[in-house]
Formats: structure tokens, sequence, C-alpha cells
């Protein structure tokens, strides 16, 4: 049965199995058709948001709080994020190689200044006039990991707050936003829709394997994208795709020392959707789970779409299991996590970043969820930094800001930066040389307001730029920041 969307926080339980149904990014399998709507953001006229001032970036990069990485004796230098040596079975920089794999291809130019390119050639300059630039977003709305709208909300909420600013360089910014319907082919047909109606860019928010087909088919087409998240060991020919969060295999060994050094745990399980996106996140784990002395006392695949996973909640819950690391979109994760307390599981959750990591997830599971944990890309919705964001969410809109919106704000703020520094002559292969050199820390550079998103450390030849998270801890049915901005445990 496919869950409705969430409309409204008053009415909470409805509203979590919406979100649930959102399987941001796991869920597999097809869905039901879409008509493919346009959605225009324009110019509201107002200079500048009462009460909200753009805060100046302060030159030290990375969010407040945010220790520097494992080696850095130093504070990064103006502009970005300097990453430093990785922790043990990390690597040093940027994603992983597979086997075979070419050596990433590093950019044409040089830059001058942080993310500035230095004499680029713009390139087409499709999607731009003078006054505007029209942007492309593929978000699944319907389908088996259809989205909230509170999600395309936070997009619109913060074009709109920056076209209202001014947008860039006197450009304001025009949004089309396309559903994928969470189905390969169906993304691909929208992409190739979204390159007809003339986008500039686009930005894909999506479940793994849907992420990959996209990146494939606007790279081979040459139109700049950013993935919210891209499949473990991004192919190096990719040049016009950008991974803005942790590259999925190294998640996977960053959460097992999580679990040694932080829940100091002797046992642990994984259960994961069947998903082959999902293999190398779930092999690095157990891989690193054994160089730490942690015991993978149960491990199991499950089908995201099915009901029963009475067998996986009997498994884990004689399994001595301390910590279960659900691998999975939220309705599934609500369903197991769910009968496997009813089952006697004695242990805590853990969640991915971007997976089940909302607040509505709790509604769904308020005893078998307390006291989880959760790694995100974003902080949560009662952190300081999202004010800004909540404010304005709260001048456009009736309903209550919630951090479903938080991925829509911050993603625009990733583009807008990347749009700020390839300068006036914007052009799409200036963008692409502006994205592969973006050093972001503890602002958006197009709005001067906090950065809602991790740190990103581009530069050339790499490509996967966001290898930080912030850690959740479940307090009383709301996510609440356990760690800032990390890179390892």
């Amino acid at each position: 049965m496919r869950p409705s969307l969430v409309r409204r926080r008053r009415a909470p339980h409805r509203a979590a199995v919406a979100v649930a149904a959102s399987a941001l990014l796991l869920i597999t399998g097809t869905a039901c058709g879409a008509r493919f709507p346009r959605q225009t953001v324009t110019a509201g006229g107002v200079v500048a948001q009462p009460g909200v001032p753009a805060a100046p970036d302060d030159g030290l990069g990375g969010q407040p709080g945010v220790p520097l990485p494992p080696g850095a004796t130093t504070a990064p230098p103006p502009g970005g994020f300097t990453p430093g040596p990785a922790g043990p079975g990390q690597p040093t920089s940027g994603p992983r190689q597979g086997p075979g794999q070419p050596s990433q291809r590093p950019s044409q130019q040089p830059t001058q200044g942080p993310g500035q390119p230095q004499s680029v050639d713009p390139g087409r300059r499709t999607g731009v006039t003078a006054t505007s630039i029209t942007i492309g977003y593929l978000i699944p709305k319907t389908g088996a990991a259809q989205v909230p709208p509170q999600v395309e909300q936070g997009i619109n909420v913060y074009w709109r707050y920056l076209n209202d600013r001014g947008g860039i360089f006197g450009r304001k910014i025009q949004t089309i936003v396309a559903d994928t319907e969470s189905n390969e082919s169906v993304a691909r047909s929208r992409a190739q829709q979204l390159i007809d109606q003339g986008v500039f860019m686009v930005a894909a928010l999506d479940r793994l394997g849907v992420q990959k087909a996209i990146g494939e088919y606007l790279d081979a087409r040459q139109v700049p994208n950013v993935e919210v998240q891209t499949p473990a060991n991004l192919n190096a020919r990719q040049a016009w795709t950008f991974g803005i969060t942790i590259d999925h295999a190294v998640q996977g060994g960053v959460i097992a020392r999580y679990f040694k050094n932080v829940l100091k745990v002797a046992k642990a399980a994984v259960i994961y959707e069947r998903d082959a996106t999902l293999q190398p996140g779930v092999d690095n784990f157990k891989a690193e789970a054994g160089r730490q002395g942690i015991q993978v006392a149960y491990q199991a695949v499950i089908d995201g779409q099915g009901n029963d996973f009475s067998q996986q909640a009997a498994g884990l819950s004689s399994s001595g299991a301390q910590v279960a690391w659900l691998y999975m979109a939220p309705t599934p994760a609500a369903k197991l996590a769910n009968q496997s307390k009813s089952a006697g599981y004695p242990g805590i959750f853990f969640a991915n970043s971007i997976s089940w990591n909302f607040d509505l997830i709790f509604a769904t599971g308020p005893t078998a969820f307390r006291g989880s944990k959760a790694f995100s890309p974003w902080p949560a919705l009662n952190d300081q930094r999202t004010q800004t964001y909540q404010q304005a969410y709260r001048r456009y809109y009736s309903d209550p800001p919630l951090d479903l919106g938080i991925p829509g704000w911050g993603l625009g703020q990733v583009v807008a930066s990347a749009i700020r520094n390839a300068g006036r002559e914007l052009g799409q292969n200036g963008f692409r040389e502006a994205m592969q050199n973006l050093q972001l820390g503890r602002t958006g550079l197009a709005d001067g307001t906090p950065l809602l998103w991790s740190p990103i450390a581009f530069r050339p030849g790499v490509r996967e730029g966001g290898p930080m998270v912030v850690t959740y801890t479940e307090q009383n049915g709301n996510w609440t920041q356990e760690s800032d901005y990390r890179a390892n445990y």
C-alpha cells in the first residue's frame, strides 16, 4: 500500500507514515505515472527579509564548534574547509577507487582564490539570461520512494529568500521541479525533459540507484549535475557529476568506528535492503568492524517493500547485538524496528546519512526508536543554524517548518555558491569548474547565512566533496545533535 503525502504535523501518525514512505533514496521498485510539473519561483520584490540578517563568513571555514580533522594543526584558509589526514581505513582524499578504475581526471584550469575560476571559457549559456537562471530538480514526488511536499517547499523557500535579496549578480533563479517517480527509467526521461526545457544545471535527490542513473545520463549529455548522494566509487569519467554527501563505502567504515569508539559496543548488526548499490557500504562496515574488534553478530537482507520482518526481528533479538544499523528507507525501518522490539530486541537502532534521519520517524516507532542514533549531512531542526531557514519558511508557508525542508535549503546553498563563484559571465563550463573547486565551510557564499549542509571540499579531480556528518541522538521524540561535523571517529 502506498502511503499518502505529509500535509500537517498536527496529524503526526499519518505524517510519519508518509515520511517513512518517502524513502529518500533507498527503496527499490517502480511507481505509478505522474505529470511533469513546472514550478517557477520569482522575486517577491523584497530586498531583505526582516529579522534575518546576512551573516558574513569569518574566513575560518567549517561549522561552529567543528573540530579540525585529524592531523590538522591550523584553521582552514579563508573560503573553505581543508580536510586533513584520514583515519584508519579511510581514504586520504576524494572518492574511493575501485579495482581497475582510473584516477580522477583533474580539472582543466587552475583557480585563483577559493573556488574562483581563472580564465575559464564559460561555455554554453543554456538557461541563462540577463535577468534569470533556470535550474532543474529531480525528486521522487510520487512512487515507491516518494518524498513529502515539505522537501520541495524547502527548495522553494531557499530560492524565494535569495531572489527577494536580489538573486545572484542580479539574476533571479527559476526552478523546474520534475518527478522521477522513484524509478530509474522515468528519471532518465525526466532528465531529458529538463534538458529540452533548457535548464542550466540539474540537482537530484533520490534513492541511491536512481541517483546513479541520473548522474550517468546527465554526465553523458555534459549537463552539470549535483547529486545529493552518489554511489560508492564515482566513475572518474563523470566530469560533470558532483556528489555532495559522504561516499557510501567510506561511510560504512565510519559507522563501524563510531560503534567502537563512541557507543563502545562489542557486538553489532546490519540489516539492509536488497539493492546492489548498498553492498559497498555493507562490505566496508563489516571489514572495519573486524579491524575494530566488533563482532557482526547478525546480518540480513530484506525486501524494502515487504511487511513481515518477523524472521529478521527474531534473529536480531537473539543475536546479542547491542546496536543495529538499519540501512534502509523509513517505511521498512519503522516496521522492522517495531517488530524487533516486540520480539524482545534490547538494543538501539542506527540510521546512516540520508535514510530515516527525520523527526517524523518517531511517530511510527515512538518506543522502538527511543535512544536511536543517526548520521546526517545537515544539522538538526533545533540547531541554531536553522533559524534563518525556519523564519523564511514561516514567511512563505502557513505550515510549521519541519526538518524535511532543510535538505532543500542546504542543497540550494551549495548550488547558489557555485553559481556565485562562476562569476557574472555564467556558462555551464564555468559552473562545472566552480563546482570542481568549491570550498564551503561556515556559510553559503551567495546568501551569507549559516550553511545547512556538510562542509564541501572539492578540488581538481575530486567530485565527492561532502565527507563529514553530524551525529544525532533521539531525545524526547526528536533528533538532537550529539556531535558536530566530523569525518571520522
